[in-house]
């Protein structure tokens, strides 16, 4: 597995989540009311491609975790993968 790092994703750049999820890269922070952590994410949909719905957005730091610390590897949605956006 490759390093993870954010600041090299594009808006709409496809991410995948250590639990299956597919997320959506939005941009850096801060971003509307988002200012926790480094970048925005919008959640997809999950493992089973069960939609988020649409306005699902959460933040990531930089190497692509959830938090910064106290981290639960077993629940959190931590990119794993990075799949650029067809330009």
């Amino acid at each position: 597995m490759s390093k993870i790092d954010l600041r090299n994703c594009k808006k709409g750049d496809i991410l995948i989540s250590s639990q299956g999820s597919i997320l959506e890269y939005v941009c850096p922070t801060p971003w509307k009311h988002h200012t926790y952590l480094d970048h925005v994410v919008k959640y997809v949909s999950d493992k089973d491609g069960n939609s988020y719905g649409k306005d699902n957005y959460g933040t990531r730091t930089h190497d692509g975790y959830v938090f910064k610390k106290n981290r639960i590897s077993e629940t959190d949605h931590d990119i794993i993968e990075i799949k650029p956006k067809q330009r």
